[in-house]
């Protein structure tokens, strides 16, 4: 199934898809939307489990993502 959603995107957000489109290597920037959300989903479903999400630097070093909109 698919829906058809139109929304006002802030300059900002423009850029943040338009980069998204770019790492992620999407075709449109539907697919680039689609896949953030996907992200955003699991990251969501582990963050509200009480799981904490890491990032792992090419030096080792780690550093925890905190994102306001899901933290408790």
């Amino acid at each position: 199934m698919s829906v058809k959603v139109t929304m006002n995107l802030s300059e900002r957000d423009v850029a943040n898809t338009n980069e998204l489109q770019v790492l992620t290597g999407s075709r449109s920037k539907a697919q680039a939307v689609s896949t953030a959300l996907s992200v955003t989903k699991i990251l969501a479903q582990r963050m509200s489990k009480g799981g904490e999400v890491l990032i792992r630097g090419k030096d080792g070093t780690l550093e925890t993502l905190i994102i306001p909109e899901l933290a408790d």
